[in-house]
């Protein structure tokens, strides 16, 4: 099963698998980018997300969600 397979067919596990490899774009991204993309999310992506981004990251999402 590809991502989008797994993604319309059994999101948990495509989460599962997508959450590592988010957290790893957040924290190599731009604070522009990083807003954008946080923003697109949905609640139980940035939940899944959240729990593989250290505290720095975490403070930088929560500075950008403040700023908006």
């Amino acid at each position: 099963m590809d991502d989008l397979d797994m993604y319309h067919n059994d999101r948990a596990a495509w989460i599962a698998l997508a959450a590592p490899r988010a957290a790893a774009r957040i924290a190599r991204a731009t604070e522009e980018e990083t807003k954008r993309c946080w923003s697109c999310m949905e609640r139980d992506y940035q939940t899944a997300v959240w729990q593989h981004l250290d505290d720095t990251q975490r403070a930088r999402i929560r500075a950008l969600r403040n700023a908006a």
